[in-house]
């Protein structure tokens, strides 16, 4: 099946809206699927726009429907995870991202990345040599993200050694622009099943209705400890800013994601309101990109920056992450730093309302 087909088909039983955005960027992703089926190497795909306009939707149906079986489709960030790991353990040898571009075009020749995004300035160095060498061995590239490439990185440190990557994207793949009007997680409305705010009787209703067991405890997560509020084996429940404000570094997040099928959060406050006189953190304890001169840096701003990660893996696991919070999410983040990244966790959040939320997971 291709993916106009299906698309229509989405369409004609009433679970879609035509968008005239998403046919264009199906018309490419469709061509480049023809090609790559039969053979022939090509330029990829870069497609981008804001929250809900379908991008992780269309990337799931272009890898699902084309006919190649080296392929391979993860989010970005645990890509670059899986190159720092390799790199770490490569001793002596002379060009190693060569090497180890060279292992992931044996093992695929369509490597497909959702969420493509760069705050660490790890990766950020890295990626320009990186890239070269996965497009030297004939990778094809498909990649989501919310910004265009001149867009990327944008105020992190030592941009200038990024740039060489912008240029090499913008060299390899097709730049789509996937920035309809409608924000389709909205299209139908919302019922904020799993948000509550300031209603702690049915929070804490929806948290034993699923098996959780109110009782304080300690949890081990990649070696440290983290308080927990309750827990079954499927389900867990914590304070907002035990899992956001204490150090956390993302692969905190993964292994979370990865041990239950539902995550409670409690007392989620706003955040970003009053302004501050210090340094940023670097992301979840890693390097992201520090603010600009222009904005302001607010109380709340590292917790939100931590939220957005959590919410980020959650969402890529099919984790619900439920709260009890003092306003709606769209009202949560008052800051000016992180309101473009604020964005996608606020459309994530409202998407996950339609979520089923069982004992047995999702």
């Amino acid at each position: 099946m291709s993916i106009s087909s299906h698309y229509q088909a989405q369409i004609e039983c009433g679970n879609l809206t035509p968008d005239a955005a998403q046919q264009a960027a199906i018309s490419a992703l469709d061509a480049l699927s023809r090609s790559l089926a039969s053979g022939h190497s090509n330029k990829g795909i870069y497609f981008y726009g804001p929250v809900g306009r379908g991008k992780t939707m269309l990337m799931d149906w272009f890898y699902e429907f084309t006919d190649v079986t080296d392929k391979t489709r993860l989010h970005f960030h645990h890509f670059m995870q899986q190159v720092h790991k390799e790199l770490n353990q490569i001793q002596g040898v002379r060009d190693p991202l060569k090497r180890i571009a060279q292992n992931w075009a044996e093992q695929t020749s369509l490597l497909c990345f959702d969420e493509f995004f760069v705050t660490d300035i790890g990766d950020a160095i890295i990626m320009a040599r990186l890239f070269e060498a996965l497009f030297e061995d004939g990778v094809t590239l498909v990649a989501t993200s919310n910004c265009h490439p001149t867009e990327l990185y944008k105020d992190g440190l030592h941009r200038d050694r990024f740039e060489p990557t912008i240029a090499l994207l913008i060299s390899h793949c097709d730049v789509i622009s996937v920035c309809g009007e409608t924000d389709h997680r909205f299209s139908k409305g919302t019922t904020a099943n799993h948000y509550f705010v300031n209603d702690k009787q049915a929070f804490w209703n929806a948290f034993t209705n699923v098996g959780g067991i109110f009782k304080p405890g300690i949890l081990e997560i990649n070696h440290r400890l983290i308080k927990v509020l309750g827990a079954n084996e499927s389900v867990a429940c914590f304070d907002f800013m035990e899992i956001c404000s204490s150090p956390r570094a993302i692969n905190d997040y993964i292994e979370l994601a990865e041990q239950f099928s539902c995550i409670f959060i409690s007392e989620l406050p706003l955040l970003g309101v009053t302004p501050e006189n210090k340094d940023v953190a670097q992301g979840t304890e890693e390097g992201y990109i520090r603010p600009s001169d222009t904005t302001q840096t607010r109380i709340g701003d590292d917790e939100a920056r931590r939220l957005i990660a959590l919410i980020d893996e959650c969402y890529e696991a099919k984790v619900l992450v439920a709260f009890l919070a003092a306003a709606p999410i769209s009202q949560i983040y008052q800051g000016e730093q992180l309101a473009f990244a604020f964005a996608r966790c606020i459309s994530r959040v409202t998407e996950m309302q339609s979520w089923s939320l069982k004992p047995e997971g999702l």
